[in-house]
């Protein structure tokens, strides 16, 4: 029974919109499924590259400068509560909000003492820190790395030396300015400009030496699993209640809750693309029902429910959405997993046609480098991907949705329609 109504509602429906090929409806489905499309396409796209971006910065900030928990406390203790066993590295360090200056070049940098036997251990951090060029040796006394912008910045590369002004003295001298000479041993680049442009490591020791040595020291402490934070800390304070633990979520609230509204702002504009589709289907298929006032009610008198010619409406509103969503969903994910290849045939194709324009013009061809990510204006080398799963199902079954209400809302109006007036007057 059920499903030879299916099958009735089907026929029915293909019979009237073949019918309606010559006229308007067929235009407004084909607007209205191009426009679902574009929503769910440029709303995968924009969402895998946001993500994609934000997991980058997210992930550099945890394996860098924050990990997933920060303890703070004397030596002795920390010491205690490295013996913890879900830790996957674990590092003592002081920092220092410091000025460097290279070749007549000055920066304001923050610099990071680290125990260098905890710190070699940790390969997430290592995985951030791309060095350009020179190692991340500063077991030396003396010796530093630096961030690619902080190097660029003071002009200085892997051997040159840079200055570090501090102010010494005690309490039974005067204070004097005094300033000392590290030498650079590697450069490094994570991607992040907050982090090239003022991050610098020395060793424990000679940041002792430079800044003094301190009662309370640092510890970074990265977890195997990101969210147990929160049970560690616990653990932790249990242990050893002496220490003063904090989470990455604490740490890094600010930041991350800024991602956070930046992406839902750009959710809802995006949606708003659904809301214009939706409000073009609902009044297409206001139209439509209009023009077929006339099949309605031959359809109602030969026995057919309302409520059956209603559900052919809202199916032809449902088919256009998936339609539509289909589309949306194999473009977005093609662009998305070959966007970067994609810009790189576009600037092929511009390169191409501005050297064949030079060849009209000059005799001489000169050299065509155009780039859509120029590193003279961008900090990027190539966009950043990460679709999720759960998004993507959600923006597909949205679009499907809004062009389902739609035509429901729309399809409202068969049940006020008369037959025998519409039939009287036709």
């Amino acid at each position: 029974m059920i499903k030879n109504k299916i099958r009735s509602i089907l026929f029915i429906l293909q019979k009237m919109n073949h019918a309606g090929t010559k006229g308007k409806s067929s235009i407004t489905n084909i607007f209205s499924v191009l426009g679902i499309a574009f929503g769910v396409m440029v709303l995968i796209v924009i969402l895998s590259v946001m993500n994609g971006f934000q997991m980058g910065f997210i992930n550099t900030i945890l394996e860098v400068t924050s990990g997933h928990a920060q303890l703070h406390g004397d030596e002795k203790t920390l010491l205690l509560a490295e013996k913890a066993k879900k830790t996957q590295a674990f590092f003592i360090f002081t920092e220092s909000q410091a000025l460097l200056q290279g070749k007549k070049k000055q920066s304001g940098c923050l610099i990071r003492a680290v125990n260098i036997k905890q710190f070699n251990k940790d390969t997430g951090l290592f995985e951030r820190l791309h060095f350009m060029s020179g190692n991340y040796s500063i077991d030396k006394p003396d010796t530093i790395i630096i961030g690619y912008d902080l190097a660029r910045t003071l002009r200085v590369s892997v051997g040159d030396s840079v200055y570090l002004p501090v102010v010494s003295g005690g309490a039974d001298t005067d204070i004097f300015p005094e300033n000392s000479i590290l030498k650079v041993t590697g450069i490094f680049k994570t991607g992040y400009l907050a982090v090239d442009s003022t991050y610098a490591f020395i060793s424990l020791e000679t940041g002792m030496r430079i800044f003094g040595k301190k009662d309370n020291l640092n510890a970074l402490v990265k977890l195997k699993n990101k969210n147990n934070d929160e049970i560690y800390i616990n653990e932790i304070k249990q242990k050893i209640p002496e220490l003063k633990a904090e989470s990455w979520r604490k740490y890094n609230h600010a930041f991350f809750g800024a991602l956070k509204i930046e992406k839902n702002v750009m959710l809802l504009l995006i949606v708003l693309i659904f809301l214009v589709v939706a409000v073009n289907i609902y009044n297409g298929m206001r139209r439509s029902i209009y023009d077929k006032r006339e099949d309605i009610a031959v359809l109602t008198s030969l026995g057919m429910k309302q409520n059956t010619i209603q559900l052919l409406f809202i199916s032809n509103g449902f088919l256009i959405g998936l339609t539509g969503a289909v589309t949306g969903l194999i473009l977005g994910l093609l662009i998305s997993i070959n966007i970067n290849e994609i810009f790189s045939l576009t600037e092929k194709i511009v390169n191409s046609f501005l050297a064949f324009m030079q060849t009209l013009v000059y005799s001489n061809t000169k050299n065509t480098d155009f780039s859509i990510f120029s590193p003279k204006y961008f900090y990027i080398e190539k966009i950043p991907t990460d679709m999720k799963f759960g998004e993507v199902l959600s923006i597909f079954l949205f679009g499907i949705l809004s062009s389902s209400f739609a035509a429901f809302f729309a399809s409202i109006r068969i049940l006020k329609l008369k037959p025998a007036e519409v039939l009287r007057y036709e």
